[in-house]
């Protein structure tokens, strides 16, 4: 695990109950819970998966896993193939998501993280279909 890697981890773990990490063909995978859903969603709090390259945070972050379960206005959001399977136990759907402005800096506190990009799944699931 890399330093900054090691960084985002702890700051993930100041803001969710529970926070998995896994290195899995060249990624670095989070399972982040709980985590609160807009009023459209069925259920409100969910575990969301994630994963980063070995580039990150130079390479931004795309798209994340859902619970399968999960329904936004009592339907399934569309979702996208996944470049990778999620390492973790359980039934996902893949949503296509991009952040907006990622700004890394030396600085996690200071600039794009992981924490902030996680915050901005509610945004994609506004979104609907």
């Amino acid at each position: 695990m890399t330093p900054r890697i090691a960084e985002e981890l702890a700051l993930l773990r100041l803001h969710y109950t529970t926070v998995d990490h896994v290195e899995a063909n060249s990624l670095h995978w989070f399972r982040v819970t709980p985590v609160r859903m807009p009023e459209a969603c069925s259920p409100q709090w969910i575990e969301v998966v994630f994963a980063v390259t070995q580039g990150y945070p130079g390479a931004e972050p795309y798209g994340f896993f859902i619970p399968r379960t999960l329904t936004v206005n009592r339907a399934a959001p569309n979702e996208h193939g996944a470049p990778h399977p999620p390492p973790f136990a359980g039934e996902w759907r893949f949503l296509s998501w991009s952040p907006v402005d990622w700004r890394p800096t030396v600085d996690i506190q200071t600039g794009s993280n992981a924490w902030a990009w996680v915050r901005t799944f509610t945004h994609r699931l506004r979104e609907g279909q």
